[in-house]
């Protein structure tokens, strides 16, 4: 244990080097302690301001109901925004969506528009949930799973119709949002007689979401694509015939060419629909089986039994 009386007689030796007789050197140790501290602390608030920008929008989402009733409606408010935010991105794209520009959609200054959003990342969160909520949802699951599935899809489907933003603000923002849960918690309430845990009904969920998400992303980019080229889905396909025949003359791809001659020969195209559609029946498919699977012994059909194991001695 080192001694403290040595310490301090080390001390006063500092002190009369680094200043005035008998005065020690003013804060050396703990400015170097601070110096040694900052980096620490700056990195320990930037990552909870990094944390709570994240979440921006939620708190307001939220939160309780703040602020006095008005008598007279402000001719700006929240909702305007989101609105006005929705449409640009409907019309734009999301890069589009700013502050000033929607200011200059409401004809207002960008400044008046952080009283009611606090930044845009607040604002993408309010969008998605302003969305979420265009379809009212069943007050309860019809009985038929499979019904009940693809009317949620038909649903994710058309929101990304009207609003070609929400696949990529929905991945970068977590719909963690009031109507965002309630529209979870309806999905999930479809299996409630299922026997399947909670977490095989949220991957059921996940893995439908990503597909028609997939399959939107996909069918947006293709339209872009036919855009920027100035050409039709059949020219494009067309104009890859000579391509794609001479893969098939080389016999090297029996099962490609048996998939693309259809293309070739003059078949219409499948359209995104359709796509959508074919994946999604493949995961109901799956889906009946895993319920299958769930249900107690007893409960199943004869035929669908395990075989009776007999055991030799």
């Amino acid at each position: 244990m080192p001694d403290p009386g040595g310490r301090q007689e080390g001390d006063a030796r500092r002190g009369q080097r680094g200043g005035p007789a008998g005065r020690p050197a003013r804060g050396r140790g703990r400015q170097l302690g601070d110096r040694e501290r900052q980096p620490r602390e700056r990195g320990r608030a930037r990552g909870s301001d990094d944390a709570q920008s994240y979440w921006s929008g939620y708190d307001i989402l939220w939160g309780p109901a703040t602020g006095r009733p008005t008598a007279r409606r402000s001719p700006l408010d929240r909702t305007r925004i989101v609105r006005a935010a929705i449409r640009i991105g409907d019309t734009e794209g999301l890069d589009a969506v700013s502050m000033r520009r929607i200011a200059r959609e409401l004809r207002t200054g960008a400044m008046s528009l952080y009283r009611h959003v606090p930044d845009k990342g607040a604002l993408i969160s309010l969008m998605i949930d302003e969305v979420i909520g265009e379809d009212e949802l069943p007050a309860a699951p019809s009985g038929d799973w499979r019904a009940d599935l693809w009317q949620v899809v038909n649903g994710m489907w058309a929101t990304m119709q009207r609003h070609p933003w929400y696949p990529e603000a929905a991945m970068e923002r977590p719909p963690i949002t009031p109507n965002g849960v309630a529209a979870l918690e309806y999905v999930l309430s479809i299996f409630d007689d299922s026997g399947l845990a909670i977490g095989d009904r949220m991957g059921i969920v996940a893995t439908l979401s990503a597909t028609v998400t997939a399959v939107a992303i996909n069918a947006a980019a293709e339209a872009r694509t036919r855009a920027r080229l100035q050409m039709t889905e059949d020219e494009m396909m067309s104009s890859a015939g000579v391509y794609i025949g001479r893969i098939i003359e080389s016999g090297k791809f029996p099962r490609f060419s048996e998939l693309m001659s259809g293309f070739t020969s003059g078949a219409e195209h499948p359209d995104p629909q359709f796509e959508l559609a074919a994946a999604v029946e493949l995961i109901l498919d799956g889906i009946a089986a895993r319920l299958e699977a769930a249900r107690p012994e007893a409960a199943r059909p004869e035929a669908a039994r395990p075989p009776a194991v007999t055991v030799r001695p």
